[in-house]
């Protein structure tokens, strides 16, 4: 793309959306449904399927205009939408200004809570970026309650970065999510092979990596890069403590003001029973903000630091590839 050329509508979420957003009319692909109901064909076969898993609670990743999450919602379960195109949310809003929407990438989106259920039932898997995927999953897996499911139905195709039920099988069996069912419809007619699949896998009752994460969330306050930004330039700003390794901090830059301590030094370095207490080290009332690259490890030292005594505590949500996406500055690093 030439310097200053504007990209095509939906080329932020993928090549290949892209292209469906220059072939579709959004007004005109929203009337569809509307007139697909009108005409008494059946248009809430997704959420059929989904209320019959018995959810309480349901993310509709990838929600684009809204449609499942609001007959889900119109059932009385609990749901929350996330696209990453905004064109789209904006219908859903429109539509169901009661529900809780979120513009975010599915691939590196932090929520605050977990769900019974994650849905993606609009070839999600086939509209995002391929290098996505793994990603993708993982953050399906990390929103879940232990026993919680994820579904996805997507189209069976052929070419350079078409996915398969097996490579997408090999995905969730990465992030511990177990195969339960698979259909060729959301009207459950048997899978024979074809060209459409409805998937649902399972993550175990065992206490993971994403139940500890999530234990340690509950302990800190998170910060967005934006009211890290805030704070920072406050009266009174935090200590932030950059926990990276040195090579990404060189890499990637730091943030003006930040206290390298290596994640595996953080807890010698603060509490005051250990002798070798970095010497910028706070008081346990004053606050402090822990960053890493993407917002993982940076919850679980928070959380460390908490039951040390520290009183304010936060983490940064996305870490420090988050503040650099939101074009906030970076410094440089001594090598």
């Amino acid at each position: 793309m030439a310097q200053g050329e504007i990209p095509p509508q939906g080329a932020h979420v993928s090549d290949r959306w892209a292209v469906w957003r220059a072939a579709i009319s959004l007004t005109e692909y929203d009337a569809r449904w509307e007139r697909l109901a009108s005409a008494g064909r059946a248009t809430h076969g997704e959420a059929d399927f989904i209320e019959s898993l018995l959810p309480r609670s349901v993310l509709d990743a990838g929600c684009g205009m809204g449609r499942v999450s609001i007959e889900l919602h119109r059932r009385g379960i609990d749901v929350m939408g996330i696209d990453l195109d905004d064109d789209l949310l904006e219908f859903a809003r429109l539509r169901g200004p009661d529900l809780r929407w979120q513009h975010a990438n599915l691939a590196t989106v932090q929520l605050d809570r977990r769900f019974d259920l994650v849905a993606m039932p609009g070839n999600v898997m086939i509209f995002c970026r391929p290098e996505d995927r793994l990603a993708i999953v993982h953050t399906a897996a990390q929103h879940l309650h232990p026993g919680g499911k994820v579904v996805a139905g997507f189209s069976l195709e052929s070419g350079p970065d078409s996915l398969t039920l097996a490579e997408y099988d090999a995905l969730c069996d990465a992030c511990e999510l177990e195969l339960v069912e698979r259909w060729a419809t959301w009207e459950r007619a048997p899978f024979e092979g074809g060209d459409y699949a409805v998937s649902v896998h399972q993550r175990s009752d065992r206490f993971n990596v994403h139940d500890l994460l999530f234990e340690a969330r509950g302990l800190v306050q998170r910060v967005t890069v934006h009211e890290l930004a805030a704070s920072l330039d406050s009266a009174a700003p935090p200590m932030l403590v950059d926990v990276r390794s040195a090579a990404d901090r060189h890499r990637e830059g730091k943030i003006a003001g930040s206290i390298h301590i290596a994640r595996t030094e953080l807890e010698w370095r603060l509490d005051p029973a250990n002798g070798y207490r970095h010497p910028a080290a706070p008081g346990f009332d004053q606050p402090i903000v822990v960053a890493c690259n993407d917002g993982y490890s940076s919850s679980l030292a928070a959380a460390n630091l908490v039951r040390l005594g520290f009183l304010r505590v936060g983490d940064v949500i996305g870490g420090v590839r988050a503040w650099r996406a939101a074009g906030l500055p970076v410094e440089e690093t001594d090598r």
